[in-house]
């Protein structure tokens, strides 16, 4: 799988992810955003999908950063 990160933060809760549909990203998927720096994990989910990156709103109480590394969780259809 494809090294996925933080490409731009938005504001506190909000961020874009370097990765879009043509890397099979879906809209309400879930992902952990790990700071190694840190050691902690977040957790979001994605809110937009477009071609090349997505729009996703942080649910954790820790701050994101840019550069952070992300991990995708598997989607499951309801």
């Amino acid at each position: 799988m494809k090294q996925l990160s933080i490409i731009r933060l938005l504001d506190q809760e909000t961020f874009f992810l370097g990765a879009g549909s043509k890397d099979n990203i879906k809209k309400h998927q879930f992902l952990e955003v790990l700071n190694s720096r840190h050691s902690y994990k977040n957790l979001a989910q994605v809110v937009e999908v477009y071609d090349q990156y997505a729009m996703c709103k942080k649910l954790g109480k820790k701050k994101v950063f840019f550069g952070d590394t992300v991990r995708l969780r598997p989607f499951r259809d309801k």
